[in-house]
């Protein structure tokens, strides 16, 4: 199961697992954003390829308007994810 929700302050917080199958719930949530935030995903468990790309997509077009995406708090595999895809230099991490 996967949720993202507004936290407190300038946050988000996601939690279960960002797949291809709930990528689209996530891009719709995030779309929205249109300010800096941070994105607190230490109750993510899981994240693939294609929630990847949504927080890819969705840091490019936050960056395109001098804002940014910071992903905090993540789980040790959820970090080796991006690290291995090179990311963490995209991605201010927490």
């Amino acid at each position: 199961m996967f949720d993202i929700r507004t936290g407190e302050g300038n946050a988000i917080v996601l939690s279960g697992r960002l797949d291809a199958a709930q990528a689209a719930k996530a891009l719709q949530t995030l779309d929205a954003l249109e300010h800096s935030v941070v994105a607190d995903i230490a109750g993510l468990d899981y994240i693939s390829s294609a929630g990847i790309g949504v927080l890819v997509m969705t840091q490019l077009r936050l960056r395109a308007c001098g804002h940014a995406i910071k992903l905090a708090n993540p789980q040790p595999r959820v970090r080796a994810v991006i690290h291995y895809a090179g990311l963490e230099q995209l991605f201010g991490i927490e």
